[in-house]
């Protein structure tokens, strides 16, 4: 099918596109073409580093994509949807483990309320203008039900991340007039679930995984077949 709407990836902190290489992989199979996105950053892609920079970096990716789209965030990137996600053509928006923040929240003043995230303020180091967090971090908060394999070789690809992304305040809420669900994964170590469902109760949508932060590695057949249902029920 040539009509069905093309499915654009953003990554989380410290990530980049490669995160969601097996989910969409296992869309394309099924027909539904996708755009993994790489945002700005050290190590990463040339650009503005910053949230803005993010905001403006998608809405230009999504400019250059006709038909209709399904937007899709993992954890910081969630702030991306939320303040450009109903961009012309987004049909819907789905929020995995991901920050649907209200206007004037950020992710540190949301993570950082309630205790419990291993990966929040005091887990992660600021060097000069950049956050980074360590390899045996990362793989204990993001990838603890990912194989040790997996979970290494992620761990090794992150690039240090602005700290203007954690901060940075939203002045919008795309979620309020663009159809949006959330993931719950109620194994996460990094955005614990009860911050997580306090989020998911904003748009009413919601599902859940058994997972860690990270289950586009972990399970990606049920992160993809997540994908499939919101785009299903939001089809044009």
């Amino acid at each position: 099918m040539t009509d069905r709407p093309t499915i654009v990836l953003v990554h989380g902190m410290w990530h980049g596109g490669w995160a969601w290489e097996r989910v969409a992989s296992l869309l394309e199979a099924d027909g539904y073409p996708c755009v993994r996105v790489t945002l700005p950053g050290k190590d990463r892609a040339p650009g503005d580093p910053t949230f803005r920079g993010h905001c403006d970096h998608l809405v230009r990716v999504l400019a250059d994509i006709p038909g209709d789209l399904v937007l899709v965030s993992h954890s910081y990137s969630g702030a991306l949807l939320t303040e450009v996600g109903d961009a012309p053509g987004v049909r819907a928006l789905v929020y995995l483990s991901a920050f649907c923040l209200e206007p004037g929240e950020s992710v540190a003043s949301v993570n950082d309320a309630e205790a419990g995230s291993q990966a929040g303020k005091d887990d992660i180091r600021q060097v000069g203008d950049y956050l980074v967090i360590d390899p045996d971090t990362a793989r204990h908060a993001f990838y603890h039900d990912c194989t040790p394999s997996d979970a290494a070789s992620a761990a090794a690809r992150l690039t240090p991340e602005h700290a203007d992304a954690r901060t940075a305040v939203v002045s919008r809420a795309a979620w309020r007039t663009v159809p949006a669900h959330f993931v719950v994964c109620t194994l996460d170590r990094a955005c614990t679930p009860e911050v997580q469902r306090k989020m998911a109760a904003r748009v009413g949508s919601v599902s859940e995984l058994e997972s860690s932060h990270s289950p586009m590695l972990s399970m990606p057949g049920a992160v993809a077949d997540t994908i499939v249902k919101v785009a299903t029920e939001h089809a044009s």
